[in-house]
């Protein structure tokens, strides 16, 4: 076990012990790790962003500590950490889209061309896509938004869903595919 994971289970425990500071301690010890998947997740977005790593963090950071559950594993963690940054991303999205909206449609009053730049994640299409994947099968979605937004393995994707690492595998591929349908 490295320390890492070390540290994270002993918080654990403290946290359950009902020490008062443990959870800060958690999301200290965290916060490098919310850090690189946030810095991961904006490296698409094209340049300009208003939306920096440091913010995505600094925001799944205060919605981690309003969480009023117990993590059970840092897997566990990192699953609530991912939906968080999945729904931060999400509603930056919509916010950016909707200043988008009313700029292209005063573009399209003077006759303009829309351009849409090439490379980027639109957080706002994949939301609407996951929405019908979530029509497919729900738990294909669990794993988009462990696998992508919170960038665990498929280990501790298993881990967090309770199922064998072989469904992982075979769901990310199929979500992966079917995703990948919708989007281009």
């Amino acid at each position: 076990m490295t320390p890492f994971v070390s540290d994270v289970t002993v918080l654990l425990h403290a946290i359950e012990e009902g020490h008062p500071k443990a959870a800060d301690e958690l999301l200290q010890l965290l916060y490098d790790e919310l850090r690189r998947l946030a810095s991961h997740k904006m490296a698409g977005q094209p340049p300009g962003q208003t939306l920096q790593p440091t913010a995505l963090v600094h925001e799944v950071y205060l919605r981690l500590r309003e969480q009023r559950q117990r993590f059970q594993s840092r897997a566990h963690l990192c699953g609530v950490a991912a939906g968080l940054m999945r729904l931060v991303l999400v509603d930056y999205a919509r916010r950016r889209n909707a200043a988008k909206q009313a700029v292209e449609n005063s573009l399209l009053l003077e006759n303009a061309a829309q351009l849409s730049p090439r490379g980027s994640i639109d957080f706002f299409v994949l939301e609407d896509a996951l929405k019908r994947l979530a029509t497919v099968d729900p738990k294909l979605v669990r794993v988009v938004e462990l696998r992508f937004f919170g960038g665990l393995t498929v280990d501790e994707t298993a881990a967090v869903i309770g199922t064998s690492t072989v469904s992982v595998k075979r769901e990310w591929q199929f979500a992966k595919a079917w995703l990948y349908r919708q989007l281009t």
